[in-house]
């Protein structure tokens, strides 16, 4: 089939195309859903080049899990989605977080408790958490100890079996950790209010 008579096919062809390794059905695709992609990102990242490498990682991870995409799949809203995802993943990662964490800070200042600003703070909090479940186990423990359940280094120790000495290195250690992967984002959990 030529390819200009791909792009009449629904949808749900071409992801049954995509998954049997059909790369004209994957163009077809590509050539559907990028502008509108692109808008849909642009309305989170305004830098060109960073969109452009959003969706480049979106469509390798489709065609990647092309294997694997759920049956009656709505491909519209599957992409969406996972553009989402991407960006988020994104934010936590690349300079695009210092102006994120500016308008949540404008957010965080001016308290207005809409939809969009809960959607906000919980997209951050979960990346938080993620960087927190990647951290070395021990490390981890000791961390989520003082930070969630705010004991003191003495009793961490105790309760561990490790000296204080240890208790604030591993702290110094995991913070120094979160911060490089993190910038700011340690900051503005000081400043909005914890609603949950």
């Amino acid at each position: 089939m030529r390819q200009d008579n791909y792009s009449i096919l629904s949808d749900e062809i071409l992801v049954d195309l995509i998954r049997q390794h059909d790369e004209k059905a994957f163009a077809v695709i590509y050539q559907r859903y990028s502008a509108p992609l692109y808008a849909h990102a642009y309305g989170f990242v305004h830098d060109r080049e960073e969109i452009k490498d959003i969706l480049q990682k979106v469509f390798a991870k489709i065609w990647d899990l092309r294997t694997q995409l759920p049956d009656q799949v709505k491909l519209s809203s599957y992409l969406y989605q996972t553009v989402k995802n991407t960006i988020i993943n994104h934010i936590a990662h690349s300079k695009v977080v210092d102006s994120y964490l500016a308008n949540i800070s404008h957010y965080a200042k001016n308290y207005i408790a809409d939809t969009d600003h809960h959607v906000r703070e919980k997209q951050l909090q979960e990346i938080i958490d993620y960087e927190i479940s990647q951290l070395p186990i021990k490390m981890r423990e000791v961390f989520e100890l003082s930070r969630s359940q705010h004991l003191t280094h003495k009793q961490i120790a105790e309760k561990l079996g490790i000296t204080e000495k240890t208790v604030k290195n591993q702290i110094t250690n995991a913070l120094k950790l979160l911060r490089s992967k993190l910038p700011l984002l340690l900051f503005i959990l000081a400043i909005i209010p914890n609603e949950s």
